[in-house]
């Protein structure tokens, strides 16, 4: 299984103004390095989280589908919330794409994460090559801004006010303050996952 941004969401589910008031600042000169901390948290929470907060569409490729024998032939969707299925393509031992009906499958957009299945009375495609046969393309998140959750949101802000006291310490004192994330660690702050952790779904596959 692999996935793939193909629209990555128009904008961030935090805006520049929103930012600065709850750090306190409106020095110009730290635009940017807000407005970047802005995207590297949201990405940090999508990744944590295994969701998609503003709308965006992903492509999930897949080696082949589930064994015949298997009761309800389902593919479950690895971002959440589902929003729509754009389409479902295989490709053959010659790597000719063909588009699986969509009268074939269903959707379910309220499980979590949502679910692709196989209509009673139809079957997948067996002529596939042997790795990428699958490809959805899916469109996951919110909605907009104002639809993420206030705990995505605030946990957003909480990290990004502790980087920013990381950064505002180190231009004044080169010391860095203990305890703080950086942006390529794996550990979240402590108070961060607590907002998070309800919302995280299981890693698939």
């Amino acid at each position: 299984m692999a996935l793939e941004l193909k629209t990555p969401p128009a904008g961030e589910p935090l805006s520049l103004a929103e930012t600065q008031s709850y750090l306190k600042t409106t020095d110009p000169s730290e635009t940017d390095w807000i407005n970047n901390a802005i995207q590297a948290v949201r990405e940090s929470c999508e990744g944590f989280t295994r969701r998609a907060l503003k709308t965006q569409t992903w492509i999930l490729w897949l080696d082949a589908f589930q064994p015949a024998h298997s009761q309800i032939q389902e593919i479950e969707i690895p971002r959440a919330p589902l929003q729509s299925i754009t389409h479902v393509k295989t490709y053959n031992k010659h790597d000719e794409a063909t588009t699986l009906d969509a009268t074939h499958y269903l959707m379910d957009t309220s499980a979590v994460p949502g679910r692709l299945i196989l209509r009673e009375g139809y079957c997948w495609p067996t002529d596939l090559r042997i790795a990428r046969a699958v490809e959805i393309e899916f469109v996951a998140g919110f909605g907009d801004a104002s639809d993420v959750p206030a705990g995505l949101r605030q946990g957003m802000l909480l990290w990004i006010r502790l980087l920013y006291a990381n950064k505002t310490w180190l231009l004044d004192s080169g010391v860095p303050v203990p305890g703080l994330t950086e942006f390529n660690s794996k550990d979240l702050p402590l108070p961060v996952r607590a907002l998070w952790d309800p919302y995280r779904l299981p890693r698939l596959g």
